[in-house]
């Protein structure tokens, strides 16, 4: 008896010491949550991008706890416009993809669509999504075809909304030809892509990861890369594809030779933001959990590994906002005022 009573003394302290390291340590690894809302759906590559930086953060610290949230609406117009008239002291981050910025410049300019938000209240802090605009075609189909067509009258692409990014860029190359296109719009890329296998339009323009199954599979072609050197990376039936591109070493034979078609090539993707007037040490403490991200192979891996086929592009702070500024938005309302302003 005398012993069991020293032992239960014992036992309810180490028990209680345990609950105390338990709380402790969950309260630690739990952190602050910062909730990251991203413009487009589940499953798409601004979300899958999003929930592996969400993840590989909470692996690489403890202070804050990052949780995505999906807000749709209006092509990622409804998330900014959320975002922007957030009070600038809430701990969000919003995923501010370049072509958002493209069609606030364009249709602030324009009037092609209605802008009800301020985008330079969103201020990038990092990148995290840099993307290689394709265009892909049905089995058979060459770039000699598509520019044939666009020659003759109109190429039917799918796409989000008139003006996207997407759009900017076939439509640049496609004005370049004489030739028009038009948009047909669809919800998300995985209509997008039906679109074209259901023969309902010519082309598709999208990111690598969203054609790539039905490359291997052989049910679309890429035909060409909007960027400066071939793509490389694509496996179809017959085994790997090199994609050609509109500029430099590699740039497609059935492009004009003597024409610059560089003004296709837009920054695609994008990166993290934080509120214009948000806690300095807020943002200061998000470039650097983004510099620790980067510096994981479970991210940067995974941006460039063949199942998602992005780009490791790496910007952060002053760096980062000086590029939306004044290289991705120059160049986006560079594309508007070709097709727009003619």
């Amino acid at each position: 008896m005398k012993t069991l009573k020293r032992i239960l003394p014992l036992a309810l302290a180490v028990l209680m010491l345990a609950t105390l390291m338990v709380g402790n340590f969950t309260a630690a690894a739990a952190g602050e949550t910062v909730k990251i809302i991203c413009p487009y759906g589940a499953g798409g590559i601004a979300d899958l991008v999003g929930r592996k930086f969400a993840e590989v953060a909470n692996n690489v610290q403890s202070d804050y706890n990052f949780v995505v949230e999906n807000l749709t609406g209006g092509d990622g117009f409804a998330a900014n416009t959320f975002f922007s008239e957030e009070d600038p002291m809430t701990k969000d981050l919003l995923v501010l993809g370049y072509g958002a910025c493209y069609r606030h410049d364009g249709g602030k300019k324009y009037g092609t669509e209605e802008v009800d938000f301020d985008i330079d209240k969103n201020v990038p802090f990092c990148t995290i999504d840099d993307r290689t605009w394709i265009l892909y075609a049905k089995p058979g189909t060459t770039l000699a075809d598509v520019l044939e067509l666009a020659r003759g009258g109109v190429v039917k692409m799918s796409g989000g909304n008139p003006l996207s990014d997407p759009h900017l860029a076939l439509g640049i190359l496609v004005n370049a030809e004489g030739g028009k296109v038009m948009v047909v719009p669809y919800d998300g890329g995985a209509e997008q892509k039906k679109g074209l296998t259901d023969g309902e339009v010519d082309v598709f323009v999208g990111g690598t990861l969203a054609g790539a199954s039905d490359v291997e599979a052989g049910n679309i072609v890429p035909i060409l890369a909007f960027s400066d050197h071939p793509f490389e990376g694509f496996v179809g039936p017959d085994g790997p594809i090199t994609v050609p591109c509109v500029a430099g070493e590699g740039k497609a034979p059935e492009l004009n030779p003597d024409n610059d078609y560089t003004a296709c090539i837009l920054p695609a993707g994008g990166g993290l933001a934080t509120h214009e007037g948000c806690d300095p040490a807020f943002r200061e403490a998000m470039i650097e959990i983004a510099k620790k991200v980067w510096a994981e192979d479970d991210y940067a891996g995974w941006i460039t590994s063949d199942a998602v086929l992005l780009n490791n592009f790496q910007l952060y702070g002053d760096d980062v906002v000086d590029f939306y500024v004044n290289t991705a938005r120059v160049k986006g309302l560079a594309a508007y005022d070709i097709l727009v302003g003619g």
